[in-house]
């Protein structure tokens, strides 16, 4: 067997070890969160009462971490009555127009649109400064992003008041600066609120709009009439996988095959 240079073998070497490191690392337990809104009027987060949806995200991450969120479309059992079940556009607003429940913007951005009640729908939200995709949503550090559904009973496609106004449904998403990043606001802490189930959170992949038809119900509004999405109108967050846990674990492995490979298998 013909072994490689020696400068050569240690460089390699020192490669495989970089890699274990990385390897390593990419296995440890994130710090991100990961929480759950279901979309429905009977949420008590929307209670005007208290202060629920009104959330701190990527508090304390480390770098490349990122606070994911789903929020969970109403969905029913066959044979529910339309005047039972809620329908609903959610935007990203302004901070006026989330205050006064009124959308100005011509072409307000979707976030959302839950108009298919028979079966489960989702749509998952990565906070994170950067989007791999053209006009997908950004979250900067230090800002605040305002979230509404203006829709009615028997108007999806309401922009004044609705539920907004009658229910509460909107929610706030503050996202974490440290003070030496912060450029529009102090950072304040929120406490995480009863109804959310926040679990660690893995960054890679996340899910954009997904359907099943398995799902408990909760109440909700009359059928209105359908949506007809525009293929750019839907905000639809797609991960990046370079800052992934799980993918840095596979290049890992293979790195450190290849290396292997390369120190015993030339002749």
């Amino acid at each position: 067997m013909n072994w490689l240079p020696y400068s050569v073998a240690r460089n390699a070497l020192v490669l495989l070890v970089l890699c274990l490191h990385s390897f390593v690392l990419a296995t440890m337990p994130t710090g991100a969160k990961f929480y759950t809104i279901h979309w429905n009027s009977s949420n008590p987060i929307f209670r005007i009462d208290n202060t629920d949806n009104v959330i701190d995200v990527n508090r304390n991450n480390l770098k490349f971490e990122y606070d994911q969120v789903n929020l969970i479309c109403p969905v029913y059992t066959p044979g529910t009555k339309d005047e039972d079940m809620e329908k609903y556009i959610i935007y990203n607003v302004s901070k006026d127009e989330y205050e006064t429940c009124r959308i100005t913007n011509p072409n307000p951005r979707i976030i959302a649109v839950c108009d298919k009640p028979y079966k489960l729908m989702y749509f998952t939200i990565t906070f994170r400064p950067f989007t791999p995709q053209p006009g997908g949503l950004e979250f900067l550090p230090g800002h605040d992003y305002y979230f509404i559904s203006t829709s009615t009973s028997d108007d999806l496609h309401r922009r004044i008041g609705g539920r907004c106004t009658t229910h509460n449904m909107k929610i706030v998403f503050k996202v974490w600066a440290p003070p030496e990043d912060a450029t529009t606001r102090a950072t304040t802490s929120v406490s995480r609120p009863m109804w959310s189930s926040v679990t660690p959170s893995r960054t890679t992949q996340s899910t954009t709009t997904t359907t099943s038809t398995e799902a408990p119900t909760t109440r909700t509004t009359k059928k209105s009439k359908p949506y007809n999405k525009h293929p750019n109108e839907v905000v639809k967050s797609e991960e990046l996988t370079l800052g992934g846990r799980a993918q840095k674990a596979e290049v890992g492995l293979f790195l450190i095959v290849s290396i292997l490979s390369l120190l015993f298998a030339t002749r």
